[in-house]
């Protein structure tokens, strides 16, 4: 009997998606965690876009210490974070119920051709070995940098997806082409 009531319910589920024009999400596997750091919203911006298309969870890596308002006094503080290899403390630094996913996918903006130290700190506190890495980096003009070979460094036994390079100025119009690479990396069909 109570297989008979679940599959009266999936199928009014499917039949009220089709009848509603809506679909959930077609994922390659289960949903993904997306991981994030961002200081001045456009990375949070992105990471609501993944969660959006994917239905994954997401984690916001904060730091204790938060960074100054103002802009560049925040490079000025990332720089010397990255020149002496410092590592900020977080507020949680494990993620939560990382076993349940397959898939991984890493936020963070461009600070000094790389990765902030934060998310350093976060990718060195979890083992991410066999899961799938994705990785955005919001950005205003330098691209991914080489976050991707530091990333491969931080987690070297996990498999490293091609990364999505998003300019900050334009992250709120990026929806499209966020789609667009979530479905050349496979995470989205």
């Amino acid at each position: 009997m109570k297989a008979l009531v679940m599959t009266i319910l999936a199928t009014a589920a499917l039949f009220g998606w089709a009848v509603h024009g809506e679909a959930a999400p077609a994922l390659a596997g289960k949903k993904p965690l997306i991981v994030y750091f961002s200081w001045g919203g456009n990375t949070r911006v992105v990471a609501n876009q993944i969660k959006e298309l994917t239905g994954g969870d997401l984690f916001e890596a904060q730091t204790v210490k938060s960074y100054p308002k103002e802009y560049r006094a925040t490079t000025e503080q990332a720089k010397n974070e990255l020149n002496s290899n410092a590592r900020p403390a977080l507020k949680v630094s494990k993620l939560p119920n990382l076993g349940s996913y397959d898939t991984v996918i890493i936020c963070h903006p461009n600070w000094w051709g790389t990765m902030p130290t934060a998310m350093m700190t976060l990718l060195e506190a979890n083992d991410l070995s066999g899961k799938k890495i994705a990785q955005v980096v919001t950005h205003e003009g330098s691209g991914v940098g080489r976050s991707g070979g530091d990333l491969k460094k931080l987690c070297p036994k996990s498999e490293i997806l091609s990364p999505a390079a998003i300019r900050g100025g334009g992250v709120k119009n990026a929806q499209r082409d966020v789609e667009n690479w979530l479905k050349e990396t496979g995470i989205l069909k």
